[in-house]
């Protein structure tokens, strides 16, 4: 490992998450008038669902780096809107996924509607070959950044 190369791709990181929040992660922020007005980490949490079609409260917890405490909060907040569901896993009781209900799916789809409409208000300016760069860029560093996360899971 080259200490010197982790140092700069520390500071780009450090430059890079402001730039982010502040030009792209700002818009999944918004809640554009669909109600409810859910906050912030319960849309975020929504998302990371849809995407994963199902999920464990430890991996959500994670992927929304939330406490425990926290999520079950935020968990019961959207049980309570009907947005999503527990369920007991059938080869393990101990076991507890959570998803989406038709009306959590109806909610979401609606604001990632509005998102895509901001995204490309966002990028119309852009040059495609820089999009294609930009798509390729993150690709890349989603495969580093799940090798990563797969290494420290055998750890």
């Amino acid at each position: 490992m080259d200490r010197m190369k982790v140092k700069e791709l520390f500071n780009s990181f450090l430059e890079f998450i402001p730039l982010y929040h502040e030009t792209i992660g700002c818009i999944y922020n918004k809640d554009y008038g669909i109600e409810p007005n859910l906050n912030k980490s319960q849309r975020k949490a929504l998302f990371i669902i849809k995407k994963n079609g199902r999920i464990i409260p430890s991996s959500l917890g994670k992927a929304l780096d939330m406490q425990k405490g926290s999520l079950t909060t935020l968990v019961d907040s959207l049980v309570e809107h009907e947005f999503v569901r527990r369920d007991v896993d059938k080869e393990d009781r101990r076991k507890q996924w959570i998803s989406l209900t038709p009306k959590g799916d109806e909610y979401i789809s609606k604001l990632m509607h509005n998102f895509e409409k901001e995204f490309e208000k966002t990028f119309e300016k852009v040059d495609a070959e820089d999009i294609d760069n930009m798509i390729n860029s993150i690709d890349f560093v989603k495969r580093i950044l799940a090798n990563i996360k797969n290494i420290k899971g055998q750890g």
